[in-house]
């Protein structure tokens, strides 16, 4: 059976492949390696070189016995720190440029989608989150030109936010059965209008959520200043054979947790 983990993040200065052999270790098959800032950047041409950073990490963990499928897109908290040196036009040209750069590695098979893409998950002026929701769009609009997943980060979610979500998804007609609501809660499944929703993997959620569609996520950072968050490598596997054991989830369930749901998202893991 596999185990997938929805979203995990590796860091140059983190555990790197170790932490993905201790997946292993508990058991886990596949992950989704989601791209993430390793430091701010100003210019197109140092975001690149952090998503090459990114597409070696995939390498090394790979030669672990992982089968991996990566998303990278320009994080939504980068726009607010361009708006901190830009105008808003100026701010959004060098976002969409870093997307552009993602579309093209999708197109060139190194990756399978854009994440995380988004708005800021805490509250800011109305003419930032207005800009925000405009440049999603238009993101998710760019991403479904070379047929790719989408991976969110937003703030928490409620059946009104992924209301909101999927309103911008139709706006850009991005199909919703392939965007991610990312660090996902009970809330999301309430109602997830459509998306498909990843939720971190404590033993609660899987209780809660059991009988509704979802991924299963760690967030798992690979900081050296916070080791083991947001949760620890091992996390899924582990959780998942508990809830197994404690007929919390059936084989059918988890098989659709962990094979049928990523591969109608991500299509692919290598």
């Amino acid at each position: 059976m596999e185990i997938t983990d929805n979203h995990f993040h590796l860091d140059p200065s983190g555990r790197k492949e170790l932490a993905v052999k201790d997946f292993i270790k508990a058991g886990g098959t596949r992950l989704v390696l989601v791209h993430k800032p390793y430091g701010s950047w100003k210019k197109i041409d140092s975001f690149q070189s952090q998503v090459k950073t990114t597409l070696k990490l995939a390498v090394k963990a790979r030669e672990t016995g992982a089968k991996v499928a990566v998303v990278a897109a320009p994080h939504p908290i980068e726009l607010l720190k361009l708006l901190e040196f830009n105008s808003p036009s100026q701010a959004s040209e060098i976002y969409f440029e870093a997307v552009d750069y993602c579309t093209s590695l999708v197109d060139e098979k190194k990756t399978v989608g854009l994440g995380e893409l988004g708005r800021p998950h805490f509250e800011v002026e109305p003419p930032v989150w207005n800009l925000a929701n405009e440049v999603l769009t238009e993101s998710l609009s760019r991403a479904k030109e070379v047929d790719a997943a989408a991976v969110l980060h937003t703030e928490s979610a409620t059946p009104e936010v992924m209301a909101d979500l999927s309103r911008i998804a139709s706006n850009a007609r991005f199909p919703k059965s392939r965007l991610v609501k990312h660090y996902g809660g009970p809330g999301a499944l309430e109602d997830p209008h459509g998306l498909v929703v990843s939720l971190i993997s404590s033993s609660t959620n899987i209780e809660i959520a059991s009988k509704s569609e979802f991924m299963l996520e760690t967030d798992y950072l690979d900081d050296p200043q916070r080791p083991g968050a947001v949760m620890g490598p091992k996390t899924v596997p582990r959780k998942t054979h508990k809830a197994l054991e404690n007929n919390i989830l059936t084989e059918d369930q988890a098989y659709n947790i962990h094979t049928r749901l990523p591969d109608s998202v991500y299509r692919e893991f290598l």
